[in-house]
């Protein structure tokens, strides 16, 4: 009784379930968000055509949602999976908040507005300067593996645009 009193053992039902609940929320939501911009965009279909295009929009939401959590959490960004996610949020959340500042808030594309080969090779400078500074730890927090997966998706989101011919709708565009 008195270990409770003190602060030294939390009960199952404080505020540590609290913030997991909160952060499987904030995840959750930006998964809905990126599902419900592929629907819009109408590109939530079967077979998936657009799949690397889909899975950026899908990662971009994820990002916003990483400042956010970290932001929580209280922990500095002491790992490089934390590093990249935070690094990967505050993009796009910066790239987004210019856009509308300039007027192209209906131009841009919310959750990836730096497109793959940008966001790629950014990133790949944060993992390089992350891991040459030591931060590149055996921490398998769910933040640090979530931030290294989002890594490594745009890293070879990134790297493929050099290696994949873009579809028939956008190298119409392009040739415009």
């Amino acid at each position: 009784m008195s270990a409770k009193r003190s602060g030294q053992v939390r009960p199952a039902g404080s505020s540590g379930d609290e913030a997991g609940i909160t952060n499987a929320l904030l995840v959750a939501a930006a998964l809905g968000w990126g599902l419900s911009l592929l629907v819009q965009r109408r590109q939530l279909t079967w077979p998936p055509l657009e799949l690397l295009s889909s899975l950026s929009t899908l990662a971009g939401c994820l990002a916003v949602a990483g400042p956010l959590i970290l932001a929580r959490s209280g922990a500095s960004a002491s790992s490089l999976g934390n590093l990249i996610w935070l690094t990967g949020g505050l993009l796009v959340w910066i790239f987004d908040l210019a856009a509308v500042a300039e007027g192209r808030s209906r131009a841009i594309q919310w959750a990836a507005p730096l497109g793959d080969r940008a966001m790629g090779l950014i990133i790949l400078a944060v993992m390089v300067a992350g891991w040459r500074s030591g931060l590149a730890q055996r921490d398998w927090s769910w933040t640090n593996v979530t931030g290294w997966a989002l890594g490594l998706f745009w890293v070879g989101a990134g790297l493929a645009t050099w290696f994949l011919k873009p579809s028939s709708a956008l190298a119409g565009l392009a040739a415009r």
